[in-house]
């Protein structure tokens, strides 16, 4: 049974969510897409840092038992979590953005995200009434290598491998930059505090980052672990009871499991968590002066409608989208999620190498588009 209490704390990191993606344009699919297209890794260094964040973060609450092994968000893996991951990279270059990204911008008042959102939400039912027998049988059983695992659940100490990877990180950077330039990037890294910081435009990617792996690991001991796709699949399913009943819900299988722990076919605290990342970014636009209504071109349509479709249902073979994986599983230390990642950026390289170049300003271009 959901409490109160449990909806308050879910708005809080929705909330904080939201006005961190908004204020640094923190979008997954350009940290591959910008370095491909125009060698720009701006991006890419937050979703680095991001990750660093989470993976000391998840190393020290599992160190200090402030949460267990038992927690930590975990699928079964295979080549599924490797074509889900390819197919969900295409599907949010083609939709030009991530899940998180297209969560942000609809609070920012663009109407192509929420259809991006709409159509992600349509491809998770699509693929909730193919997955039994269809999917189960002869996609997820035939790819599978072996059941939910974290690195973490070995006998090495719990910090040992996070600061193993996060120190190769950090040599690879010192070695290509050398310690005045680690140095300077990390100051550079910080917002301008002498200006209102909740009214500036923008924040460096990396300082984000590294709030959003803090928020994050705060979450997963207090809250639960961060997802957004599973979420907008259970607000889709309550579409569908609102209008043919619960026990069209409940007698689908792949439906039936996703509202399992749910006392019934309602909004829960994961689903207030991802409507209050809109509002933060709502909100953060309103006071950087950068919300407005911005209706998208009917040539982008199509672009909007597949590629939210295919990530909705990518998004259910991965399982998870990008924040999912990158934050919380790659925290866990989940193959699953590894896996899940790699097929994420060859899914953008393809289509930004071999089918269209996205260009870096690509959302500032909407803006002089329909501004026009």
């Amino acid at each position: 049974m959901f409490t109160i209490d449990m909806f308050i704390l879910a708005a809080v990191f929705g909330l904080v969510y939201g006005f961190l993606l908004q204020k640094a344009d923190f979008c997954f699919v350009a940290s591959v897409r910008d370095f491909v297209s125009v060698k720009d890794s701006r991006i890419g260094k937050g979703v680095l840092v991001l990750m660093a964040t989470a993976l000391i973060g998840w190393g020290l609450v599992l160190t200090f038992g402030a949460a267990s092994t038992d927690q930590v968000w975990t699928v079964p893996f295979g080549f599924s979590n490797l074509i889900g991951g390819l197919l969900f990279g295409i599907g949010m270059t083609i939709a030009g953005s991530c899940a998180s990204g297209a969560l942000y911008r609809s609070g920012m008042g663009y109407v192509h995200f929420w259809i991006v959102l709409a159509s992600m939400i349509a491809g998770n039912l699509l693929f909730a009434f193919v997955y039994n027998p269809w999917a189960e049988n002869y996609y997820f059983e035939p790819l599978l290598m072996g059941d939910g695992y974290s690195l973490f659940e070995t006998n090495l100490p719990f910090l040992l491998l996070p600061l193993l990877i996060v120190g190769i990180m950090l040599f690879i950077v010192i070695r290509q930059f050398g310690w005045k330039g680690f140095w300077d990037g990390v100051k550079g890294s910080l917002t301008d505090w002498s200006q209102n910081p909740l009214t500036q435009q923008h924040w460096d990617v990396r300082f984000v980052a590294f709030l959003m792996g803090i928020t994050a690991t705060i979450q997963f001991v207090t809250f639960s672990n961060i997802s957004v796709t599973g979420p907008e699949t259970r607000m889709g399913g309550i579409v569908l009871s609102a209008i043919f009943g619960e026990e069209f819900i409940y007698n689908n299988a792949y439906l039936n499991q996703m509202f399992a722990n749910y006392p019934v076919v309602g909004l829960g605290p994961e689903e207030a968590l991802v409507i209050f990342i809109i509002v933060g970014a709502f909100i953060s636009s309103l006071l950087s002066k950068s919300f407005k209504f911005r209706l998208p071109k009917a040539k982008r349509l199509p672009s909007a409608i597949g590629g939210g479709l295919l990530m909705g249902i990518a998004s259910r073979m991965a399982p998870g989208c990008n924040i999912a994986n990158v934050i919380a599983g790659v925290g866990g230390l989940s193959i699953a999620s590894f896996l899940v990642i790699i097929g994420m950026a060859v899914g953008v390289f393809i289509v930004t190498a071999y089918v269209f170049k996205m260009p870096i300003m690509l959302f500032y271009k909407f803006d002089e588009d329909e501004a026009a």
